[in-house]
């Protein structure tokens, strides 16, 4: 791996070297361009796509405070026992399955109910809490701190791995495209030496 990579840096500094050398041709300066171009861009989206997840924790980190502002955590209570729900499409799967049942609970004189999975030995009475709008509305509660962290990372992570993996996948195919029209050119070069012309050094 290090021989390659060291074959590969000897590569670039002798294709965009500024010497003359009968062996380089003008695809080889435009390859090794394009390949440190490439290499700048993955470089530079280390720092890139942390901002990014940074920007991105901000604006979670600000929506969570202002649902916190906006819900509020009640007091809802099971009306009915909980009933085993299983998905039609993965009825023989063990993680589909779960239990529901009818909670209830009151916002000034507004009483709301509605159907959430609770725990299976759940019994009529129970209680649990449930985050509601300002109309008594259920809405999910606001993220905690860890969620968003762990969201931020996974998102600049994320964007990192593609723009790494791209840049890898255009230097290689650039590289490959270069190589066959170097091949194609060297094929014509010696044909024509082979009927009695001269090496252009091109």
């Amino acid at each position: 791996m290090v021989a390659a990579l060291k074959a590969h840096a000897a590569w670039l500094v002798n294709a965009l070297g500024v010497n003359r050398n009968p062996l380089r041709r003008p695809i080889d300066r435009v390859t090794a361009g394009i390949t440190v171009l490439l290499l700048m861009v993955a470089l530079v989206a280390v720092p890139a796509s942390g901002l990014v997840g940074a920007s991105l924790h901000t604006d979670l980190t600000q929506r969570a405070a202002e649902s916190t502002d906006t819900t509020q955590p009640v007091t809802a209570t099971l009306t009915t026992r909980p009933a085993l729900s299983v998905a039609v499409a993965e009825a023989y799967s063990q993680d589909s399955l779960s239990s529901t049942a009818v909670v209830e609970w009151r916002t000034g004189l507004q009483s709301h109910a509605a159907t959430l999975q609770v725990p299976a030995e759940s019994s009529p009475g129970d209680t649990l809490t449930v985050w509601v709008d300002q109309a008594g509305n259920r809405v999910p509660p606001p993220a905690s701190a860890g969620s968003i962290t762990t969201s931020a990372i996974s998102a600049a992570i994320l964007l990192l791995l593609v723009i790494e993996l791209a840049c890898i996948a255009l230097i290689a195919g650039t590289q490959s495209l270069a190589r066959r029209m170097s091949m194609r050119a060297w094929e014509r070069e010696w044909a024509f030496l082979q009927h009695g012309g001269t090496w252009s050094q091109r």
